[in-house]
């Protein structure tokens, strides 16, 4: 069947977020491309336009839409056969073929505010960085958690043995569903890693990231520090890593537990135990029970990369890095200067924000960050950004007390700007007199008709307060945060 042709005014299949006439028109042929193999027709993709390719050919696998349905958690998992699994790393290779196609790809982006996100891949911790980062970020970019078929041995490969990779793709693939707003709005990027693309990039970077280690006892030390934080967060009960090793054992090995239990057992018979254990592998985010015949499950675990590989990304994507992990922060920290990356100097101020208690930044929904987009003020609250940061770092740029420090000038700025919007309240109130308290409240001040207005009060003075509150966005920034410091 023929595609049907591309109008003038339909999304350009380049994915770019812009109409066909004003992007590819007359550049590239999509109405002939439709009929190519995807891998032709990649080379002419976007980044946003290989995501959602990537991520609808996923969900039409799944027969889903971008949400998981009513069928809930369970029945999203037991969707993730080994078909799914096969099809979802073969797509990989055919939408990202090679260097030439990536360094096209991320040329483009180049002349934005971008981040390039390197830490825990848990979805609760990568949402948290998108919000946050969305606010003076054009463009944040995540290394896509899949990797590529041809970078592991036959034998461990998800073309091969697709069924041993079922819980790493409903992991991951929880992750890209969780963020497809944010992708298809253009904020939120997943890109391949570089080392896909270049044969024995990884082994050189591994000998670097070692010996860098083993030269810098401090990096050690950090090291050793967070990687026993994170192995003592692992337990039974953890919804992670830990409680999926538990879940894995076969029912007979966990009655012995059971058994062993003695007189601290909290369930009245093994059968409630078992019952028990059903539940939480149902509601457990990605174990999945093993197939006939099946003897072994890959898990994979990622930061999205280490620090020299996203250090070599960043040149490419004139990024920042940004993470949630101790020591890549100070790798960040004593390697940035010679690096060349982040010429900007958004790094330090770019810690602190992640690590700063600041309610209101754990409430940013999407419509929110779209919004300072829809309203062009983006590049304002970036000026607030760096001036908010200015005022109140500590000289040593990557100290852990500047995050405090820009949670105190953060509310600071909020109440000052709350304290502004309330005197335009009072002002409007002198003005409207007793029936203004109801329009205030309603949030309707502003479509009250001209003539009516100017019966109840002096029409200058409404004109007045409309102009106050059209400025007080671009006056006042720490507006933005009004709203989701209340919720």
């Amino acid at each position: 069947m023929t595609p049907p042709k591309i109008g003038r005014n339909d999304s350009c299949p380049c994915g770019a977020h812009a109409k066909y006439k004003n992007c590819c028109l007359g550049k590239v042929d999509w109405d002939t491309l439709q009929c190519e193999p995807l891998n032709v027709a990649a080379r002419h993709m976007t980044i946003r336009g290989k995501n959602l390719t990537f991520l609808g050919s996923v969900l039409r696998s799944l027969n889903l839409d971008e949400t998981v349905e009513k069928g809930g958690l369970a029945d999203f998992k037991r969707r993730v056969t080994p078909d799914v699994v096969e099809h979802t790393f073969s797509l990989i290779p055919l939408l990202w073929p090679d260097l030439a196609d990536f360094e096209r790809t991320v040329e483009s982006e180049r002349q934005k505010t971008t981040a390039l996100y390197t830490g825990s891949y848990e979805p609760f911790d990568v949402f948290r960085a998108v919000t946050r980062l969305s606010m003076y970020c054009d463009r944040i970019l995540l290394v896509d958690p899949f990797l590529r078929p041809s970078s592991v041995r036959a034998e461990f490969s998800p073309l091969n043995h697709p069924e041993q990779h079922r819980a790493t793709t409903v992991k991951f693939i929880y992750l890209w569903m969780t963020l497809w707003p944010w992708i298809e709005a253009g904020i939120v990027s997943f890109i391949r890693p570089l080392h896909d693309f270049i044969p024995g990039l990884w082994h050189e970077i591994l000998d670097i990231q070692r010996k860098r280690h083993e030269d810098n006892p401090k990096l050690r030390r950090i090291l050793d520090i967070e990687v026993k934080e994170r192995m003592s967060s692992l337990g039974p009960l953890d919804r992670g890593m830990g409680e999926m090793f538990l879940l894995q054992h076969s029912d007979e090995a966990l009655l012995d537990m059971f058994r062993g239990f003695g007189d601290k057992q909290l369930f009245k018979s093994k059968d409630d135990f078992l019952r028990y254990i059903q539940k939480r592998r149902a509601n457990h985010p990605f174990y999945v029970d093993r197939l006939p015949g099946q003897n072994a499950e890959f898990h994979q675990e990622t930061s999205g990369s280490c620090y020299e590989l996203a250090k070599r990304m960043c040149s490419l994507t004139d990024s920042h890095i940004v993470t949630n992990m101790r020591i890549r922060w100070k790798e960040v920290e004593l390697d940035r200067e010679d690096a060349g990356i982040d010429l900007q100097g958004w790094s330090p101020f770019a810690k602190a924000l992640q690590n700063t208690t600041f309610r209101a930044l754990d409430n940013v929904p999407l419509q929110a960050a779209l919004q300072l987009r829809n309203e062009n003020r983006l590049e304002s609250m970036r000026l607030f950004f760096r001036r908010v940061w200015k005022d109140c770092s500590n000289p040593e740029e990557f100290s852990d007390a500047n995050a405090t420090s820009l949670a105190a000038e953060l509310a600071e700025q909020t109440a000052i700007a709350n304290e502004q919007w309330s005197n335009i309240d009072r002002d409007l109130l002198k003005w409207l007199g007793g029936t203004g308290g109801a329009l205030v409240s309603a949030g309707i001040v502003g479509f009250v008709p001209a003539a009516g207005a100017a019966a109840i009060t002096g029409a200058m003075g409404l004109i007045d307060a409309q102009i106050k509150r059209k400025v007080f966005k671009e006056r006042f920034p720490a507006g933005f945060f009004l709203g989701l410091n209340k919720k």
